[in-house]
């Protein structure tokens, strides 16, 4: 497997699991993303896996959340 695909498949995953942790909140795209002050647009993408997001958006993602960055890398 090539590293491009590797690293396409961890966003995936990243994303995948941000969602379940947002659905188990019951919250909607719409509500986490004002509530963390981003754009819909960009959550969604970040969801998907088709955005690289940078460490200070992990950060307020979890800080949000109360929860630790970490909880967001276990997949």
């Amino acid at each position: 497997m090539s590293e491009k695909i590797r690293d396409i498949n961890f966003l995936k995953q990243f994303g995948k699991n941000l969602k379940s942790i947002r659905e188990s909140k019951e919250m909607s795209q719409e509500q986490f993303a004002s509530y963390c002050n981003i754009d819909t647009r960009q959550l969604g993408r970040i969801e998907r896996g088709e955005s690289n997001s940078t460490i200070l958006t992990i950060k307020k993602l979890a800080d949000k959340l109360n929860l630790p960055i970490s909880y967001f890398f276990e997949f």
